[in-house]
């Protein structure tokens, strides 16, 4: 019994201490499996963040367009962030993007007027 209480007791806390470091690791990460660990991950906390649109980094045979670039959050904090559009986007344009961590779950067109000052003022430079 002892055994087994130490057993749970140590994956316990190595399981608790990955969920705590991971998303420092994951933290300025842009790419697909960041993205997954943090959609999963519940200390990962949801949250919004602004870009600017620029040219696609990539677009695919289907004319899925792929972004990757820095994203600014209300309090003017950047992160690098990387989604995707069904096609691409018109540059110069401002997107609020609904994230979790690295995860992107949607986007939408906003205007200058709507984005937060700090973000704004990232976003202008």
């Amino acid at each position: 019994m002892k055994k087994l209480f130490i057993t749970l007791l140590a994956g316990g806390t190595l399981i608790g201490g990955a969920l705590l470091v991971i998303p420092q690791l994951t933290k300025n990460s842009g790419g697909e499996i960041a993205g997954i660990i943090d959609r999963f991950n519940p200390l990962v906390a949801e949250g919004e963040v602004y870009v600017k649109t620029k040219k696609a980094d990539e677009v695919n045979g289907y004319g899925t367009a792929t972004y990757r670039q820095t994203a600014v959050d209300k309090d003017g904090q950047t992160r690098t962030i990387e989604f995707s559009g069904m096609s691409e986007l018109k540059v110069g344009h401002y997107l609020k993007l609904k994230n979790k961590g690295a995860y992107v779950e949607t986007y939408e067109e906003v205007f200058e007027d709507e984005i937060p000052a700090a973000a704004l003022a990232v976003l202008k430079k």
